[in-house]
């Protein structure tokens, strides 16, 4: 059963949800496995947390998943991890949603090579690089290229605890809320205007 994730720093106009993944009951490769039950999910809490029962989930291997209420596009994005899912939705605002676990390590040689130039060092002393990677994947998934464009790509400034400020290259900008829920770091961003 999904549950609603709320946030201070997340915008109301996002309905971001986590649920548990259950054994799986579907055989194929994983990314197949993980988009089925990436839009099964999001369907769920569309309909239950937004009213809107019936919702067309386009997917395709490397591709931003795409959304449809009524031949009106709207955005939605989701992760998993081995053990849960986490999605974010929204009828108004463009969102990428990452997810990760907590003890997951990422190796300083990695986390010098997602590093963009700008960024201040104390981002990196003062975070998990995990939780710099969810930022940087949820960047990615949020102007539709995913890990097809270097992290390094991104600039992360940290405004808050849990808010962030993302520069793509070319100087667009959007926002993360980033927050820690039963040991995965969840990071969603987003922005008003579509980043493509």
């Amino acid at each position: 059963m999904p549950e609603r994730l709320t946030h201070p720093d997340l915008p109301e106009d996002i309905v971001a949800a986590y649920g548990l993944i259950k054994q799986k009951k579907i055989s194929g490769a994983p990314d197949v496995v993980e988009n089925i039950t990436g839009s099964r999910f999001v369907k769920k809490i569309s309909d239950r947390f937004m009213g809107i029962p019936d919702m067309d989930i386009h997917t395709q291997k490397y591709e931003k998943p795409r959304a449809f209420v009524n031949d009106e596009e709207i955005s939605v994005s989701f992760s998993h991890t081995r053990d849960a899912i986490s999605a974010a939705v929204s009828l108004r605002l463009i969102v990428g949603c990452d997810m990760e676990m907590t003890g997951r390590e990422v190796h300083p040689r990695l986390a010098s090579r997602i590093r963009h130039p700008g960024e201040k060092e104390s981002l990196y002393q003062n975070l998990e690089h995990i939780q710099i990677w969810t930022f940087k994947e949820a960047a990615l998934k949020c102007i539709g290229t995913g890990l097809r464009k270097p992290m390094k790509s991104v600039k992360i400034d940290q405004r808050e605890n849990s808010l962030f400020d993302v520069e793509f290259d070319g100087g667009r900008i959007a926002k993360i809320c980033s927050f820690l829920h039963k040991e995965h770091w969840i990071s969603i961003c987003y922005h008003n205007k579509p980043l493509h």
